[in-house]
């Protein structure tokens, strides 16, 4: 049978897939992070005062906040532990957000619309940093995208939206009553470009999350968490990290076509 809304895809990794729009997107939350050589200067105002003024056009508002580590104990319990100071940088109406810190520049959305737009709003921040706060090096570069189903009626098509491969333990019945609460997949690949792909995916419980950056929801989900990143130095040059930023999201959008079926796609809008 052939593809309903665009090319088949048969393996997780190789060429970039073909784009189809969704007008209804199940993606929840995207975010990009470029981590740099550290600039304790940046903590000061007077310092980032060019680059909130090359930024302040497209993210006016601007406010300090405390950044909060995370801390993993002995006995698995998460707890959050002050490690410094960033800035918030934000449009009006709220939609995306830059972070600064002495360490990293991160662009982060809930109201992602298409790659281009992404990929353009990274650029022109990393151009500004490094007009204005004379970076230099750039230690890791990530690009995030995490998916969730919600739709009560979606959840109970998994197993005809989804590629079995990732099914896993949601597209089996349980028998005797039993019904699934959590099952969760973590898988990271190693590509011959330098990337790594982390994926992790699966069914949670209401009020539930896997990681403290993904606030749950009251509802009970499906996720899909994407994460392409290479951790190999590279000068602060905002052309060629734009280009390994566009390469990982190519990557990780490959991988998603591949997981769901066609289905998924019209079910979020897709048209053939």
């Amino acid at each position: 049978m052939g593809s309903i809304v665009g090319s088949v895809i048969e393996t997780p990794f190789g060429p970039p897939a073909p784009e189809v729009p969704l007008p209804r997107s199940p993606l929840a939350f995207v975010v990009a992070q470029v981590r740099f050589e550290r600039v304790a200067s940046i903590g000061s105002e007077d310092f980032i005062a060019g680059f909130q003024e090359a930024i302040r056009g497209v993210y006016p508002v601007m406010r300090r906040e405390q950044q909060a580590g995370i801390l993993v104990g002995p006995d698995g319990q998460i707890t959050t532990a002050e490690s410094g100071h960033l800035w918030r940088f934000d449009e009006r109406p709220e939609g995306w957000q830059v972070m600064l810190a002495p360490d990293f520049l991160a662009l982060a959305t809930t109201r992602y619309t298409r790659r281009r737009d992404f990929l353009d709003r990274l650029t022109a921040l990393l151009v500004a940093a490094q007009r204005e706060l004379r970076v230099r090096f750039c230690e890791r570069i990530g690009i995030r995208y995490v998916d969730r189903v919600t739709d009560t009626a979606l959840l109970g098509r998994l197993a005809e939206l989804l590629r079995a491969e990732v099914l896993g333990t949601v597209g089996t019945p349980a028998g005797d009553g039993a019904d699934l609460v959590h099952a969760f997949s973590d898988t990271t690949y190693h590509l011959p470009d330098g990337l790594e792909l982390h994926g992790r995916w699966g069914v949670l419980p209401e009020m539930a999350t896997f990681d403290p950056a993904i606030a749950p929801v009251k509802s009970r989900s499906w996720v899909l968490d994407l994460d392409a990143y290479t951790g190999e130095p590279m000068p602060f040059e905002p052309v060629a990290l734009g280009a390994k930023a566009e390469s990982a999201c190519e990557r990780i959008y490959r991988f998603f076509r591949w997981a769901v079926d066609d289905s998924f796609l019209v079910a979020y809008g897709g048209q053939p």
